[in-house]
């Protein structure tokens, strides 16, 4: 798929070379599945695995603005969503859920705190995130060099040591508001001219910055995830790398370097799940992707529904179209149908 918009992986003077109409910084699509939120992250550079956690059919608009050396997200989702990958060469990101009440946001594995900013942690190489069902979230994707410059411009250096050892802060509700309030005047409203993107850059630059350094609202959250935490994060990585081999959870523990107890019981809190049934939605997420694009059948050769179950380890049809049916709310002919209409 093609697009605009440049990759974050390194923003800068390839990204400010974009800035042209309002209509081409500003884009809002719908996705309806997992894998087609993937897509979109990867239309900007973001190599992300997607799956969905939660049952039901999936509604999601994702709203992309480019401001030349930042782009803002705004992700809703009805579904409950778990995104994994890498972040990209200097690149880090402020993300902020629009309620600051969700209770399923989870940030490797550990809750976010409500009225909180997260995902800023300089050095951090992976991204792995849980979006709650029935949410909204902005996040402003930005180069780290870039914003280091601006905090020494400020004569803050003295921050870069709370970025490399946090990756989530605590604000009062309405420090939350006014920064949730900024993000959303801007995501429908992006620079037409690269004079104004450099001001509207300034300008969220100063609010991250005001937000760092306000000791009196702001509260830096210690980055600790636990040992389960983190086997949860690599067995999610070892799932989808893995996923059409056929392990069980003893080759699979054996694999981590877990008991079958620890990986249980982390999956469960971390997951909703335990890592067989995770291993199942994986392999039903991609199964999906197929069933939607035309495109990634004929560059598959699959011709019917059943090559494209086999492939990913489904070998019984009726055990296969019910777990399918339980998770997306629709058969997989209804899908591959769907897909030839559109």
């Amino acid at each position: 798929m093609s697009s605009s918009f440049p990759s974050i992986a390194s923003p800068g003077r390839a990204a400010l070379r974009t800035i042209g109409t309002q209509e081409k910084n500003s884009r809002t699509t719908t996705f309806r599945s997992a894998s087609e939120l993937k897509q979109r992250f990867k239309e900007i550079g973001k190599t992300f695995d997607a799956v969905q956690l939660s049952q039901g059919p999936l509604n999601g608009k994702f709203t992309l603005t480019n401001l030349g050396s930042i782009f803002l997200l705004k992700i809703h989702t009805n579904q409950r969503l778990l995104l994994n990958g890498d972040r990209g060469f200097d690149c880090m990101s402020f993300c902020l859920e629009a309620t600051g009440l969700a209770d399923q946001h989870l940030l490797h594995n550990k809750p976010i705190e409500p009225y909180s900013l997260n995902g800023f942690r300089q050095g951090q190489k992976e991204s792995h995130f849980q979006l709650t069902a029935n949410t909204t979230t902005f996040l402003a994707i930005l180069s780290i060099s870039r914003f280091n410059a601006f905090i020494s411009h400020c004569e803050r250096d003295d921050l870069i040591e709370e970025l490399e050892g946090h990756n989530e802060l605590q604000m009062k509700p309405a420090m939350h508001a006014k920064i949730r309030k900024q993000l959303q005047s801007l995501i429908p409203n992006p620079a037409l001219t690269m004079q104004q993107s450099r001001q509207i850059t300034n300008h969220l630059y100063s609010s991250f910055l005001s937000a760092l350094i306000d000791k009196s609202n702001v509260d830096y959250l210690a980055y600790t995830p636990s040992p389960r935490q983190e086997l949860v994060k690599d067995f999610v990585d070892w799932a989808f790398k893995n996923s059409r081999n056929n392990y069980n959870l003893d080759q699979i523990s054996e694999l981590l370097f877990a008991s079958r107890r620890t990986l249980i019981q982390g999956s469960k809190e971390a997951l909703g799940m335990g890592p067989m049934e995770m291993m199942k939605r994986v392999r039903l997420e991609q199964v999906n992707w197929i069933l939607r694009s035309t495109e990634a059948r004929e560059d598959a050769r699959f011709t019917t529904i059943t090559q494209v179950a086999q492939h990913y380890g489904f070998q019984s049809r009726g055990h296969f179209a019910k777990a399918y049916q339980n998770l997306f709310a629709e058969t997989p002919s209804e899908t591959w149908l769907k897909s030839m209409i559109r």
